[in-house]
C-alpha cells in the first residue's frame, strides 16, 4: 500500500524554552500576556491576590493560569510576599509541584502538564497578607525551519538544508473509509457483501447490491475518499499482487460450471490530492488494507426431469433428446447436468407425436427476506413453503395469535402484516419490524 502526505514539517533547531513575565500590580482581574493569561478571584488594590488571612475558618483566595496557544505549562515563577513563609504551606495546586526560595521569595511550580493550572490560597495558623507580584511563565518554542517542497504527482518532496540541525516531522493521511447507514448504536458500515445465488458463468455480481460503498471526501456530496478496487485471488490469507487489483465489480462470467467457492479481495485505494490544490484532511487519503470475503457461485447446470404423461415414454424409444445437437441419454426419466443456455430438443420419432409438451421450472428458488432466507417452489404461498419445505425453512412460522388475521410475525410489506396466503413475490419489499 502506498502512504499518502498531507504535509511534510520541517524545523531548524530543537524546540527551546522561552519565558514571559506579566506584573501583577495594577489591581485587574485578569491579567493578559502574549501566551498566557491570569485570572484572579480576590484581591486588594496594589497587588494580586492580596489575601487577608484574618478570615472566617475556610477563607479561600486562588486565581488561575491558562495558555493562550494550547501548549502545556512548562513552568511557572511567582514572586511572592508572605507575612510568614510558612504560610506556603497552605497554598495548593490543581497539579504540578511547588517549591519555595525563601532568600529570593520566589514560589516555583514545575510537572504541571496541563494548559492551566489553578493556585488556591487557604487560611491556615497564621493571618496576614500574601502578595503575588508578577508570574513568569516558561514555555518550548521551535523555531521556523525551512519549507518543504511537495510534489503531490510524484508523492516527494525536497528542501535546503540549514545549518542546524533539523526535526523532519511527516503527518500522514487517515486511510479511506466505507459508508455507513443508520444511528448510534446500529450503525452499519457498508463493507462489501457476498451476494447469494449467482449462477456460474453469468453476468451476475458477485458483490450484494447496496454493499461496499465509500464514503464521500469531507462535506462533499459527490467525491469519494476513494475507488474501491477488487481482484480475485486464490486464497482467503494471501491476498493477490496490486497490480491484479481494478475498479470492476466482479461478476461470475469466469467462474467453471460447476461452481465454487471464490475468494474476493477488496480495498480503497485513498484518493490522492486534486492537481492544484493544497493536501488535506478531507482530500487526501491512504489506501486501506486488503480484506477477502468469500463468494459461493452455484453450478450452472441442471437436470431435466421428463415425466410423461402416459406410457410413451422416451426411454422406450418413442422419441430423442439432443443437447445443442449432441444426442443425449434419459435414465430413469432423468437428464442430469445440463448447462444452463443450452438448447434442448425433444423429437417424436417416425409414428409417434407430441399432443403437448409442457416446462416448468423444477427445484426450489430462495428469497433473501429481512437477512433471512425462504426456499420455496414457483407459485407457493408462504404458509406453503413452510409447509412443504420444513427442512429448508426451519426457523419460519406462521403467528397465529390473531385468529382473524393469520400471518408471519414480524414480517411486513407496504406497512402491513403479510399473511401466510399471499403468494411469495420475488420482486417485491419485505421488512420487519424486530425479525
Amino acid at each position: 500500500m502506498t502512504l499518502a502526505l498531507l504535509l511534510t514539517a520541517v524545523t531548524g533547531a530543537w524546540a527551546t524554552e522561552k519565558s514571559e513575565t506579566i506584573p501583577t500590580t495594577t489591581s485587574q482581574e485578569v491579567y493578559t500576556g502574549e501566551h498566557f493569561k491570569i485570572t484572579t478571584s480576590n484581591k486588594q488594590d496594589g497587588g494580586l491576590l492580596v489575601a487577608d488571612f484574618r478570615y472566617y475558618a475556610g477563607g479561600q483566595v486562588y486565581f488561575s493560569v491558562e495558555t493562550l496557544d494550547g501548549q502545556n505549562i512548562s513552568k511557572l515563577d511567582l514572586q511572592i510576599g508572605m507575612i510568614d513563609d510558612t504560610s506556603i504551606d497552605n497554598l495548593s495546586l490543581s497539579s504540578g509541584t511547588k517549591s519555595y526560595d525563601s532568600n529570593t521569595k520566589v514560589l516555583t511550580i514545575t510537572n504541571v502538564n496541563a494548559a492551566t493550572l489553578q493556585i488556591t490560597l487557604t487560611e491556615g495558623d497564621q493571618y496576614g497578607v500574601v502578595t503575588i507580584s508578577s508570574v513568569t511563565y516558561y514555555y518550548e518554542e521551535s523555531p521556523s525551519g525551512p519549507e518543504v517542497a511537495w510534489d503531490a504527482a510524484n508523492k516527494s518532496g525536497n528542501f535546503l538544508m540549514p545549518g542546524s540541525d533539523v526535526v523532519l516531522t511527516p503527518i500522514y493521511a487517515k486511510a479511506a473509509a466505507f459508508a455507513t447507514t443508520g444511528a448510534e448504536p446500529e450503525v452499519k458500515t457498508l463493507l462489501p457483501e457476498a451476494a447469494e445465488g449467482v449462477i456460474a458463468g453469468t453476468d451476475a455480481s458477485l458483490i450484494a447490491e447496496g454493499t461496499g460503498i465509500v464514503a464521500f471526501a469531507g462535506t462533499s456530496a459527490e467525491v469519494k475518499q476513494g475507488t474501491l478496487m477488487y481482484a480475485i485471488g486464490t486464497s482467503a490469507t494471501q491476498a493477490p499482487a496490486l497490480t491484479d487489483f481494478t475498479a470492476t465489480v466482479p461478476t461470475a462470467k469466469n467462474v467453471a460450471d460447476d461452481g465454487a467457492d471464490v475468494y474476493v479481495w477488496y480495498y480503497i485505494k485513498g484518493a490522492d490530492t486534486p492537481d492544484g490544490q493544497q493536501a488535506t484532511e478531507e482530500n487526501t487519503f491512504n489506501d486501506t488494507e486488503p480484506a477477502c470475503l468469500t463468494v459461493t457461485v452455484l453450478t450452472n447446470k441442471f437436470d431435466i426431469q421428463f415425466n410423461a404423461a402416459n406410457a410413451n415414454t422416451i426411454e422406450a424409444g418413442k422419441a430423442t433428446v439432443t443437447v445443442d445437437g449432441t444426442a443425449a441419454t434419459v435414465t430413469e426419466g432423468k437428464l442430469e447436468g445440463v448447462k444452463m443456455g443450452s438448447e434442448v430438443k425433444v423429437k417424436a420419432n417416425t409414428g409417434y407425436k407430441f399432443r403437448k409438451v409442457e416446462v416448468k421450472k423444477g427445484g426450489l428458488l430462495t428469497l433473501s427476506v429481512c437477512g433471512e432466507t425462504i426456499y420455496y417452489a414457483e407459485g407457493e404461498t408462504w404458509a406453503e413453503a413452510i409447509q412443504n419445505h420444513p427442512t429448508e425453512n426451519q426457523g419460519w412460522d406462521i403467528y397465529d395469535g390473531d385468529v382473524n388475521h393469520e400471518n408471519l410475525g414480524f414480517l411486513l410489506q407496504n406497512d402491513d402484516w403479510v399473511p401466510g396466503t399471499a403468494k411469495i413475490d420475488p420482486n417485491a419489499s419485505y421488512d420487519s419490524t424486530g425479525m
